[in-house]
């Protein structure tokens, strides 16, 4: 474990032993993601290339002697009080994650006393890096371990999933929780969303780093156009299959496929998705062949076509990947997460970090009077809890 997490968990320690006037017996660690490519396929059973970054939510826990469940999260300064079987509502966006939490794992599970719990992150709220999943991770996570819960990590990554279905309304996939609790240090995960299986492939990429730019714009559009997208595939992938009797999945459509449908909007949706799924195919292939030049293409190409055809951009993500073409030592870059804001994911040469930061932040300051942020990660080891 990194100096900085241990640091990190020391730190949470103490906020909750002054919160609650008691030690934590339980210390549970989800961390965020990033994603290489294979953007906006989840949902339909495709491909992706994500990691964990060492940015973390930590939460601590203790029991208590009554049935009252409290939660404090000091990103939003205030508390939810829960007792299971009583009428509850959230009032704060990070209190729905937590009921959802709580209500699912009751369904299969018993939660046979309170506990008092204190939230902690530094994942960037809103960019793109999934602070969202990584409450959930952390939180199903204790929930299992707190009572002795016997489902496995998938089933933990799905009932997280149903979180954001039933109580954010989001008809999310699973590659933001799957990222935060499978990941493996050091390693991207090539990851299948078909089969539910994943394999590790060394992240090492010498004299270049992963940088991520920061619009700094909320994705006010991101939850009602996510779920439109998926509507629309759903119904090409519908179209598709009553012209051709061979397609059952989105996974077996071609890119000639494509052309059976009819509506233009459909068909670039579409069309997004099955180049998107052949380039985590060809990601992979170029880091095999250590070719970080292809690597830098592809990722322009899936930005554009995320741009064009699936239609998630922003004109401020659509500025950056342009500004960072003409800076010397850029090898590629898209939009990453939901879109409609977030961050950028830019492969820059190491040694041109800092002079990168100083190139894109005054551009984009001027372009837009937005003052966006500028983050490079390191891979880590997916979620875990620990006895204290």
């Amino acid at each position: 474990m990194s100096e900085e997490l241990i640091k990190i968990k020391q730190e949470v320690t103490q906020k909750f032993t002054l919160k609650y006037n008691q030690k934590p017996s339980l210390i549970s660690i989800a961390p965020g993601r990033i994603n290489v490519i294979g953007e906006h396929t989840d949902y339909n059973f495709g491909l992706s290339m994500p990691a964990a970054i060492n940015r973390w939510v930590v939460i601590c826990f203790a029991f208590r002697d009554d049935n009252v469940i409290k939660m404090q999260a000091e990103s939003f300064q205030n508390e939810m009080v829960y007792e299971a079987g009583k009428p509850f509502e959230a009032t704060e966006s990070w209190m729905k994650f937590m009921h959802g939490a709580l209500e699912i794992f009751q369904r299969t599970d018993k939660i046979t006393k309170g506990f008092n719990a204190y939230i902690w992150g530094n994942v960037p709220l809103g960019s793109g890096v999934s602070s969202s999943a990584a409450l959930e991770v952390a939180t199903m996570g204790l929930l299992r371990k707190a009572f002795n819960a016997s489902f496995d990590d998938v089933t933990l990554v799905k009932n997280c999933q149903k979180i954001e279905h039933e109580y954010l309304g989001v008809k999310s996939g699973l590659l933001d929780q799957y990222a935060s609790q499978l990941s493996k240090a050091g390693n991207l995960m090539s990851l299948d969303f078909q089969s539910l299986t994943h394999n590790y492939f060394s992240a090492e990429i010498g004299e270049y780093c992963w940088v991520l730019v920061n619009t700094k714009v909320k994705r006010e559009l991101a939850g009602s156009k996510y779920s439109e997208r998926v509507e629309e595939t759903q119904a090409a992938l519908k179209e598709i299959q009553a012209a051709k009797s061979t397609v059952k999945h989105f996974r077996d459509i071609t890119i000639s496929d494509v052309e059976l449908l009819k509506n233009p909007t459909v068909k670039s949706r579409m069309k997004h998705f099955v180049t998107e799924d052949q380039r985590v195919f060809d990601t992979a292939d170029a880091f095999k062949a250590n070719n970080l030049k292809k690597v830098g293409q592809l990722l322009l190409e899936s930005h554009y076509s995320l741009k064009n055809d699936y239609e998630v951009s922003c004109q401020e993500l659509d500025f950056l990947v342009e500004k960072s073409k003409t800076f010397d030592g850029f090898l590629g870059g898209r939009m990453m997460g939901g879109g409609f804001g977030g961050c950028t994911i830019n492969l820059i040469q190491k040694s041109k970090l800092k002079e990168f930061e100083a190139f894109i932040l005054p551009a984009y300051k001027s372009a837009f009077n937005i003052d966006g942020e500028v983050y490079a990660f390191d891979m880590v080891d997916g979620a875990c809890v620990e006895n204290l």
